[in-house]
């Protein structure tokens, strides 16, 4: 009986954990929907691009979601944004 709690606990768990993971590709329709009204994706892979980092990625997309988007997204949506960037362009 113990080790049927133990499976059904974990699949909750997983389930959870899951849903709870960024989208790469809600994260691009996120992308396109705000970020495109204002550049193209030439920003992104531009010789003297200043996103050295990560966490540099993140900054910028939390700076233009409150600025220039005016994109009220969860923290999750903004994560899923960030790694559609990161996987598309930035590989860090």
């Amino acid at each position: 009986m113990k080790s049927i709690l133990l499976i059904v606990s974990l699949i909750f768990s997983t389930s959870a954990l899951a849903e709870e993971k960024p989208s790469v590709a809600h994260g691009e329709q996120l992308h396109n929907d705000k970020c495109m009204t204002c550049h193209t994706t030439e920003v992104y892979s531009r010789d003297d691009r200043r996103m050295k980092t990560l966490q540099a990625l993140s900054s910028q997309v939390n700076n233009c979601m409150k600025g220039a988007a005016k994109a009220e997204w969860t923290e999750i949506e903004t994560n899923s944004v960030v790694d559609y960037l990161n996987q598309k362009f930035y590989k860090f």
